[in-house]
């Protein structure tokens, strides 16, 4: 694993240490609750697929799954499965050589699921089903051109009203846009280090103003950036000290929440203003060690990755209490950083 990046804390170290230094080719163990996207490196070059039970169903009970978790292990070098209501494990979903760091996720056209493969520079893409398609952005080493615009370190994956697919690229600090249909390098949105970025990790946003918002991982703050042209906007959460080692953004209501892994906490800022507002999850809670990726569910439930603590935790997305672990050690997850919860049926 390269040194700075993801930066994913102690945990994710001692992980690594007691695996001889390197998080690849490490085989994870079933999960009980959801489907995973087990994809580790075989050394074949060629991809292996392993077909789960179909979206939507159970792979234990048969009963129909209303919303499923996805989420990316970065250690483990896969993509789990669950049922988002249980955390039960629905299935393995699928597997590819090719996926070495999981980071970011996003769901694009016709359902495909895309997945930030950091170590390898490449992102991924995988049917509805969990089945490898292709490479959809990586450098052909045939060529002497480097075919993805200079990405160093895939984050964030996010897709665009233009139809563009924006990937954070962690290592140069900068956004980079592809073609949403082909994955063809488009431009370079975000130049490096523009406006003060530094270390853009997965879970980046387009808000309700149709900026983009970036969490800002070495400065301790989100950024915002015009949504069309990529202009610095400034700062959107204050330098007061809230934030510590910012990692996925999520905007419910009137408010921007903001996982922050140093402190452990998940912090709330006005979404309009971007003044802090309060911790609706606190360190001293213990709930949450590395907070990382964040979803919401049909129930309204807020769902939080604790990445030190290999679970994911439930908790009522207005009030902070907590409704309890959804996806337990029993789980199997090793380093998880971020996920999406999609529709099962």
């Amino acid at each position: 694993m390269r040194i700075g990046v993801c930066c994913l804390g102690s945990v994710l170290a001692a992980i690594i240490a007691c695996n001889g230094g390197s998080p690849t080719n490490i085989e994870t163990e079933a999960a009980t609750g959801g489907t995973a996207v087990t994809a580790t490196t075989d050394g074949t070059g060629e991809a292996t697929t392993t077909t789960g039970t179909p979206t939507g169903t159970d792979g234990t009970t048969g009963v129909p799954v209303l919303e499923d978790i996805l989420v990316a292990d970065f250690v483990g070098d896969d993509v789990r499965r669950y049922d988002a209501a249980t955390g039960e494990l629905l299935g393995a979903w699928a597997r590819a050589p090719e996926l070495d760091g999981a980071l970011g996720l996003v769901v694009g056209p016709e359902g495909h699921v895309f997945v930030a493969s950091e170590e390898a520079n490449k992102v991924l893409r995988f049917d509805a089903d969990g089945n490898f398609v292709d490479v959809f952005v990586g450098d052909d080493a045939d060529t002497p051109d480097d075919e993805t615009g200079g990405l160093s370190g895939p984050g964030a994956l996010l897709f665009g009203a233009d139809g563009l697919l924006y990937v954070s690229s962690f290592d140069s600090d900068a956004i980079l846009r592809y073609d949403g249909e082909t994955g063809a390098f488009v431009d370079v949105f975000v130049a490096s280090g523009e406006g003060g970025l530094d270390g853009p990790d997965a879970g980046m946003v387009f808000g309700p103003d149709g900026a983009l918002y970036v969490q800002s991982y070495y400065s301790d703050e989100v950024l915002r950036y015009d949504g069309v042209t990529g202009e610095p906007l400034g700062a959107f959460t204050p330098a007061d000290g809230s934030l510590a080692r910012p990692r996925t953004l999520l905007f419910v209501g009137d408010h921007l929440l903001v996982t922050s892994e140093g402190s452990g906490e998940v912090v709330r800022f006005d979404a309009d203003t971007g003044d802090y507002v309060d911790t609706l999850i606190t360190q001293a809670s213990g709930l949450l060690t590395e907070p990382s990726g964040m979803a919401r569910t049909a129930d309204g439930a807020l769902l939080v990755v604790s990445l030190g603590g290999k679970t994911i935790e439930a908790f009522a997305v207005d009030t902070g209490e907590h409704l309890g672990t959804r996806v337990g050690l029993a789980g199997g997850l090793q380093a998880p950083t971020h996920m999406i919860v999609r529709p099962g049926g």
